[in-house]
């Protein structure tokens, strides 16, 4: 497939000119635009048209080379994909392989048998996806130490499997940057073999602060991978987190399931909440209920994936579609109080809601969702 649109080829061709030779159909193709379609998407050969412009040549020549390689990193348990990106900026389509973050430890440390129980108890949850080490790498090699990573469940990957990747230094952090920079434009706007690489970079520091801000940054500008000498859980949180931010797929919203959630056992005297599919505020206030000493239900509402605030102003969530959610799902039938807690900022709902809803009592509760069990100890008192 071209990275040129159809409209960047058609009219460099005889019948966007108004030329003779102007859809000749001797491309095979029932006239230029049709052909320009095909080109852009690879169907076509552009020697078809004995008309073509050698600057079109050129371009769609230039525009077929690789930009970013793909590299698969081979471990003991699971490989790594990197690279192959095709844009500079998340806005433009979207970014396709987060960095991975990989641990080097020393087994001459008096602390290596800790630091291997730490990296395979390591583990957390963001917006429903888990996160554990990806891969641990041994500064000076034995095969003893690589048993014990791998016994202790830790993908081990030999430091040859970087090979097809370019380092860049971290030891001038400006410089580190703008390489990074650099690397990326001509890769992707330049499209230079040269720089088609996927890159990494070690971090040697061993203060997580610095490590946290240095990271983050080479996260955000173009780092494929990246090495530590140090761990901490609380940096390789904050950098997950951030990572699958950045990773996510700018056009297409991030959303849950439709439907009924239970947490802690729910029995008749249960909390009910309710709230849109938007992940965010999904995990938001699963996250606080989750805590609650007593059961909750959590109404998931369909709405397309949109914040709450978002959802109402576009009809995406009603008293009608809210009731229909509730109505469809029996086990809200145990529930004896009958009362839902719906967002603060739905409160213009309370009425439509209880009307739609025959028999349930409606609540505006929190705006914010670190606010529901403050809020749910007084409703109870």
């Amino acid at each position: 497939m071209s990275s040129l649109g159809t409209m960047d080829i058609f009219k460099t061709l005889p019948a966007a000119k108004k030329t003779e030779n102007a859809n000749c159909k001797k491309c095979g193709c029932t006239g230029c635009m049709m052909f320009s379609v095909k080109l852009s998407k690879g169907e076509a050969d552009i020697n078809s048209c004995p008309y073509a412009p050698e600057e079109l040549v050129q371009k769609l020549s230039h525009s077929k080379k690789v930009q970013q390689k793909t590299v698969e990193i081979k471990g003991s348990f699971r490989n790594l994909t990197v690279g192959g990106e095709k844009v500079m900026f998340r806005h433009e389509k979207r970014f396709i392989n987060p960095p991975p973050l990989l641990v080097v430890i020393d087994p001459s440390s008096s602390d290596f048998d800790n630091l291997i129980s730490r990296l395979s108890s390591f583990k957390i949850e963001n917006i429903g996806e888990e996160f554990t080490i990806e891969g641990v790498l041994l500064k000076n090699y034995s095969e003893d130490a690589k048993r014990k990573i791998e016994a202790a469940g830790l993908n081990y990957i030999a430091p040859e499997a970087l090979d097809e990747l370019k380092e860049i230094s971290d030891s001038n952090f400006s410089e580190a940057i703008n390489s990074l920079v650099l690397n990326r434009q001509k890769a992707i706007v330049e499209r230079d073999e040269a720089f088609s690489a996927p890159v990494y970079i070690r971090l040697k520091d061993k203060n997580p602060e610095i490590l946290c801000a240095k990271a983050s940054a080479y996260i955000c500008k173009y780092a494929s991978l990246l090495l530590f000498d140090t761990f901490d859980e609380a940096l390789f949180t904050t950098l997950y987190i951030l990572r699958q931010n950045i990773f996510t797929d700018p056009e297409m919203p991030l959303q849950v399931e439709s439907k009924v959630y239970e947490f802690n056992n729910p029995g008749e005297d249960a909390h009910v909440f309710l709230t849109t599919n938007f992940a965010l505020s999904y995990f938001a206030v699963a996250n606080e209920i989750s805590n609650l000493s007593k059961g909750s239900f959590l109404v998931i509402t369909p709405s397309e994936g949109m914040s709450v605030l978002t959802a109402w102003s576009a009809q995406k969530i009603t008293a009608e579609i809210a009731s229909k959610v509730v109505s469809a799902n029996s086990v809200l039938n145990k529930v004896k109080n009958k009362r839902i807690i719906i967002p603060g900022l739905l409160c213009d709902l309370k009425e439509e809601l209880e009307a739609a809803l025959n028999g349930w009592e409606v609540i505006p509760g929190t705006i914010e969702a670190y606010k529901i069990p403050e809020f749910v100890k007084k409703l109870d008192t």
